[in-house]
């Protein structure tokens, strides 16, 4: 079966953009925590999406907090940093669920 070159080209930009990580996280997902915490996507980095849960009145946190690390205990850590940053500075003792995800690294590797 031949391939047009614009199916050829569609499929090498698919191949090339499919995620490492065993469970398929999309780059853009990686990309655009990485925009939010004000940093560059590196490779075998750890990004978090984190909420805020149980928040008492008075204190004003915002809903979602992200982070980046070396690990999934930096990207956590890093997640609390956000939510001190830009909600009140006790914020971070109410995190939440975590999606902690490493990006550019193979199952096995």
């Amino acid at each position: 079966m031949k391939l047009f070159p614009a199916a050829a080209i569609v499929f090498v930009v698919l191949l090339i953009t499919i995620p490492e990580e065993s469970e398929a996280i999309p780059p853009a997902w990686f990309a655009f925590i990485a925009a939010k915490v004000g940093v560059r996507l590196l490779k075998n980095a750890y990004y978090a999406r984190c909420n805020t849960r149980n928040v008492p009145r008075g204190i004003s946190c915002p809903g979602r907090v992200y982070g980046m690390g070396w690990s999934r205990n930096q990207a956590q850590n890093s997640a609390r940093a956000y939510a001190s940053t830009f909600g009140d500075s006790r914020c971070g003792r109410y995190l939440g669920h975590c999606q902690i995800y490493q990006y550019g690294r193979r199952r096995g590797k």
